[in-house]
């Protein structure tokens, strides 16, 4: 192939691999979701297939939390209108929408600060106002671990700031992560929906966990998970953290933790969950796209887990077998991967767990030509960079050598980021308001 076919090639390759990735977060954009799930006809509600009857006095309140809160909280007050009678929804900066009953607040993703706690409060303190007979929906997304946030009153708030920072550092699942956020935390693990009282909620969840497991998606709320600090404590010292958090946090789930009221808790108290929209449906979007595009394509059905450098190495030789023997897809193919790998941080530069898969999938394709790769965040932020991930092709690591950028170095010191900074790989969408996981696509031309 000569050189001006190749790049040809890669340019039409790059168009088709960023269209399918935006074409698959607008088909399950929060807009959409909600408008699937919900929809009002005179007096009468229907959630997922479940009808409520709308007397007058009936009011209906709207909590939420995560990434898609403020996008889903709009959509939701213009199918209600003046139904909507009141609510609090939290979402990071730069999400906040436009609604007039439902009050939002901004706060820091994904280390909470000052304004996670003061809008968790002011949530609790509003919710303390719903009664039995009230409607609750409740808008749940990833991020909402942040930014739903109440520490157990026993431990000072910069304490838990440092913990977040060393839990996103080391590498565990994110159910793992999860389970030690849960034991030090008075709303996490279903010990929110104590607040609700005995009114009837409807969970809407949007999931960006392995799995689409309620109680893991944004540290579970409002679903019932108990974590003992024996628990918790293992799992800190299995990924060596317990070493470098502060004293306080090891001593008091040593005590053994906070006190259990058993006026918290989900016993009795009727919550509907729906997890309305998953990294699946993105996959599959993105399949029949591709295909009408005229690529052969497959799915994998196994989540992306594990060290995203290894993840990378797994995925390219995937696509080298479709470039030498047309399995598990024959030429043009598409192949579609999704979950959410992890990185251990050892050195001091800037990335994200996609753009650090980019960068050694670069590596690993180096060479073979006629493949491209995407790794991207549904929510357009990969780790605390304004990039969703990045494109690469096999070009990409010969070129960056050419132009005196080695890639193994910045893949050492965790610094994916600057190396696509300096090569043009970034993948730039903005934030999406949205989170569904990672995904990654592989496109194979002959």
């Amino acid at each position: 192939m000569t050189e001006s076919k190749k790049k040809e090639l890669y340019q039409k390759q790059k168009k088709d691999i960023e269209h399918l990735f935006r074409h698959g977060l607008e088909e399950v954009s929060p807009e959409n979701i909600v408008r699937s799930a919900v929809s009002l006809q005179d007096d009468r509600l229907t959630i997922c297939g479940r009808s409520y009857a709308l007397p007058g006095d009936r009011r209906i309140w709207v909590f939420g939390s995560g990434k898609a809160a403020g996008r889903m909280a709009l959509e939701l007050e213009t199918i209600l209108g003046k139904r909507a009678y009141d609510g609090i929804v939290i979402c990071p900066y730069g999400l906040k929408t436009p609604t007039k009953r439902i009050q939002q607040f901004e706060a820091a993703h994904p280390v909470p600060d000052m304004n996670s706690l003061t809008a968790t409060y002011e949530l609790v303190d509003v919710a303390s106002d719903v009664q039995e007979s009230d409607l609750v929906i409740y808008l749940l997304s990833g991020g909402s671990s942040s930014l739903l946030c109440m520490p157990c009153e026993e431990l000072e708030f910069d304490e838990v700031r440092v913990l977040y920072r060393q839990l996103l550092q080391c590498g565990a699942p994110i159910g793992d992560v999860n389970k030690i956020r849960k034991s030090i935390s008075q709303v996490k693990g279903g010990k929110l929906r104590a607040h609700f009282g005995n009114a009837t909620v409807e969970l809407l969840a949007v999931s960006d966990v392995p799995g689409n497991e309620p109680a893991d998606i944004g540290s579970g709320p409002l679903i019932d998970d108990h974590v003992s600090p024996g628990e918790a404590l293992e799992l800190m010292r299995k990924y060596g953290i317990d070493k470098k958090v502060p004293p306080a946090i090891v001593r008091f789930l040593e005590r053994g933790g906070a006190r259990e009221d058993p006026a918290y808790g989900v016993s009795g108290r009727t919550t509907h969950t729906t997890v309305v929209a998953s990294v699946e449906k993105v996959a599959e979007t993105v399949r029949g796209e591709a295909e009408s595009m005229g690529y052969n394509t497959w799915v994998d059905q196994e989540f992306v887990t594990g060290e995203a450098r290894l993840v990378a190495k797994k995925i390219a030789e995937k696509a080298v077998d479709v470039l030498a023997r047309d399995k598990p897809a024959a030429k043009p193919a598409a192949l579609i991967f999704y979950g959410e790998s992890t990185v251990t941080v050892t050195g001091s530069g800037k990335g994200g767990r996609n753009q650090e898969l980019a960068l050694s999938a670069a590596m690993a394709l180096e060479g073979r030509h006629c493949i491209t790769l995407l790794s991207g965040g549904t929510d357009g932020r990969d780790g605390e960079t304004n990039a969703a991930g990045a494109i690469v092709n096999g070009q990409s690591a010969l070129d960056a050598r050419e132009d005196g950028v080695s890639p193994e170095p910045y893949l050492e010191n965790n610094d994916s980021h600057t190396f696509f900074r300096k090569t043009d790989g970034l993948l730039v969408t903005g934030v999406t308001g949205n989170n569904l996981m990672d995904i990654q696509i592989v496109l194979v031309d002959k």
